[in-house]
């Protein structure tokens, strides 16, 4: 079975764009790293469409740019931070 997770977005973790800085965007997990985001405080979604739908609600949460409102673990799923929401 395929899971997603939420992780800061790739804009800003990897390009550094300051204006992604709070966003986030579906990644999805493979093997046993739902696990790890368990661990790490963060949510694992059984569909696409329900880790897309709280992508949305996320980012567009507090307007422009995106202020995901809770905090990043430092536990990563490849280079990218965990989102744990509020």
């Amino acid at each position: 079975m395929t899971e997603y997770t939420l992780v800061r977005h790739s804009g800003y973790a990897l390009a550094a764009n300051p204006a992604l800085d709070d966003a986030v965007e579906v990644h999805e997990l493979s093997g046993q790293q739902s696990y790890l985001v368990r661990a790490a405080g963060g949510v694992v979604f059984t569909t696409l469409a329900a880790a897309q739908a709280a992508q949305d609600r996320v980012n567009l949460a507090d307007g422009s740019p995106p202020r995901a409102p809770g905090y990043f673990s430092s536990l990563r799923i490849g280079s990218a931070e965990i989102y744990v929401p509020q």
